[in-house]
């Protein structure tokens, strides 16, 4: 008899489907994991919500998942079956363009990807074996190596964001991405202010260490009151934004110093665009800068992070449901539940 699985697939917006599909075919070099989490986050509530760019109606749903080796190619060295691992999402080919100069993220016109996710089964191909695929230490749970994924973007977000000790970095959103930017960005010294609309994730900063929390509403001018918290009402030394909303954009400039320095990290929904001010942008000097994803290198780094449990997965991985459950658990993360999901397989 045919092996099976349970797969969530994407087919458009507000419709993803658990299905049984044929088990995948293993090439000499590719693992096949039984995944025991898998978590949710803003790019998956996003896709399911409106679509995604990328994504054509019946591609696999979800990317962050941790689990055990099922099954590995004849090729596929370093790992056995039943080994412990947590694969990221994707490798870069390491040939194009951009990985030859130094752009080995989001621009890598060949990335390769995980197959799954939401699924009992994920297909981790060659290349992310041999380059984003680790070993998870007996004392870190399946939920806490999930992290690997998001924790990584959050690491290229916070690594590319120029600022000094002893700076005031804003940043713009406390989502599971926000926050994470901010407390890497606060254990390097800078004085981090956090703002956002919502009460309980800002008390999610609060209980990470953030120095200033900034709740905000529709009403005020937002701007203003957030250049009023750095020091001389200068605006900030640096900003990032996690919200992928352009408001949120527009004012991330504005809060910044002269010679401030901006990183538009959240992505916004396809066709949306921004104004600038041309004096404020070529007369304050100011350095715009966007980027997304990650690298291998903030992979290894994040991963490394989470060994050392300096990841509170209590704090991140708040709720706990089944597959036959997943819209569930997209719905709660959508209406900012709890920070994270987790999906969890027998």
């Amino acid at each position: 008899m045919e092996e099976t699985m349970k797969m969530a697939l994407w087919y458009g917006p507000g419709d993803v489907r658990i299905e049984e599909r044929p088990m995948f075919e293993l090439e000499e070099d590719a693992i096949i994991m039984k995944v025991k989490a898998s978590l949710t986050c803003g790019t998956d509530v996003k896709t399911y919500k409106r679509g995604h760019p990328s994504y054509k109606p019946g591609i696999s749903f979800g990317h962050e998942a941790a689990g055990i080796v099922h099954k590995k190619g004849s090729k596929v060295t370093g790992f056995e079956v039943g080994d412990r691992i947590v694969p990221h999402s994707a490798a870069m080919c390491g040939e194009c363009y951009y990985c030859k100069t130094g752009r080995n993220d989001g621009c890598c016109e060949h990335r390769v990807r995980i197959k799954g996710g939401h699924s009992e089964y994920v297909y981790i191909p060659g290349p992310v074996v041999r380059q984003n695929t680790f070993h998870i230490p007996d004392d870190v749970s399946y939920k806490a190596a999930a992290l690997t994924e998001p924790l990584a973007c959050a690491m290229y977000g916070a690594d590319m964001t120029k600022f000094s000790y002893g700076d005031t970095v804003v940043v713009m959103g406390a989502g599971p991405i926000g926050l994470m930017i901010a407390l890497i960005i606060k254990r390097r010294g800078a004085h981090v202010i956090q703002a956002d609309f919502s009460k309980d994730r800002l008390e999610v900063s609060r209980k990470l260490g953030i120095d200033t929390t900034v709740v905000l509403n529709q009403e005020m001018d937002i701007v203003h009151m957030i250049r009023n918290l750095t020091p001389q009402k200068r605006g900030a030394d640096a900003v990032v934004d996690a919200t992928g909303q352009p408001a949120a954009w527009e004012n991330c400039i504005m809060i910044a110093r002269k010679g401030g320095y901006i990183n538009l990290f959240g992505g916004c929904k396809p066709g949306t665009k921004i104004t600038i001010d041309t004096q404020t942008m070529h007369y304050g000097g100011l350095t715009i800068a966007a980027f997304f994803h990650t690298t291998p290198k903030h992979v290894m780094m994040a991963n490394e992070m989470i060994n050392h449990h300096e990841i509170p997965e209590d704090i991140f991985v708040t709720g706990e449901y089944r597959l036959e459950n997943l819209i569930d658990a997209l719905e709660a993360h959508a209406n900012q539940q709890g920070i994270k999901n987790a999906i969890i397989y027998e």
